[in-house]
């Protein structure tokens, strides 16, 4: 990859760790060369000797055999490869955003597009509240991809339940996304379902970290994670929460290009 990343998989993937040489390992590599050329440099002169001088071959034979018999031995442990390891001991992680995404589709996400990021839950839950169910999620979700936003729905692990209980979808259907993108009105690249014992709000807010141009909309002020996100936190754009104001749907700091109009017979 070159230059500034272009998409969120681009960003949160993480550099190949830098490799370090295995010290002892070229050590051992330099000595096996220095002492196959000391073997084969006895083995070439030792006959010049003997050529020279035969009455040293009373001991030239034996130095002669035993220089074999190390260069034998030598070949036979033979050379150690340098071996390169991980500074850290650890492979990268995988961002979370990443890689529990069932659908497949945030790594694609390009950063210089305009993004509204729901905390689905929250928001069907304030429908539930407000005797409308679904259309919260539905109906802003339809207008702002008109508007040329592009939709990212974060949903706690236990969906599924709450809309059992609230009578939105079957208690005998399977618990698919398929059924769940249909009763919100979603596309799969849109639906995310976060795994369960966590809490939607990190993901929700670990997108809006990452996508520069992105808001959240929820009536969720995330206090609980004040600490961690405090700067992005800062001001009043970064979230949008949701009303009803006669029987429209508004959001704070943002003016739809159509009214939405809920539906009271739904």
């Amino acid at each position: 990859m070159t230059g500034s990343p272009r998409t969120l998989r681009e960003k949160l993937t993480a550099k190949p760790p830098q490799l370090a040489a295995d010290k002892d390992g070229w050590s051992a590599h330099v000595w096996y060369l220095f002492a196959n050329a000391l073997v084969l440099t006895g083995l070439t002169v030792l006959p010049l000797l003997w050529a020279q001088n035969q009455s040293l071959g009373w001991w030239l034979g034996p130095a002669f055999l035993g220089l074999l018999l190390l260069w034998a031995f030598i070949a036979w442990v033979g050379p150690r490869s340098p071996k390169r390891h991980n500074k850290t001991g650890k492979p990268a992680n995988e961002h979370f955003l990443l890689s529990h995404d069932q659908n497949g589709f945030m790594g694609a996400l390009e950063l210089d597009a305009k993004t509204a990021v729901f905390d689905g839950s929250n928001l069907y839950h304030f429908g539930v509240d407000q005797g409308i169910g679904t259309q919260p999620v539905r109906l802003i979700a339809q207008q702002l991809r008109r508007e040329g936003y592009r939709i990212v729905s974060f949903f706690d692990a236990n969906i599924f339940y709450t809309l059992i209980e609230n009578g939105d979808y079957p208690a005998g259907q399977r618990h698919e996304q398929t059924g769940l993108r249909n009763v919100f009105g979603l596309a799969a690249d849109e639906t995310y379902i976060v795994p369960s014992g966590v809490q939607a709000d990190k993901y929700i807010l670990s997108s809006l970290k990452h996508l520069p141009v992105s808001f959240a909309i929820s009536n969720d002020q995330f206090r609980d994670y004040a600490k961690v996100y405090g700067d992005l936190m800062k001001g009043n754009l970064w979230r949008k929460s949701v009303s009803i104001e006669g029987h429209e749907i508004r959001l704070t700091q943002h003016r739809f290009k159509t009214p939405l109009r809920i539906n009271l017979a739904a």
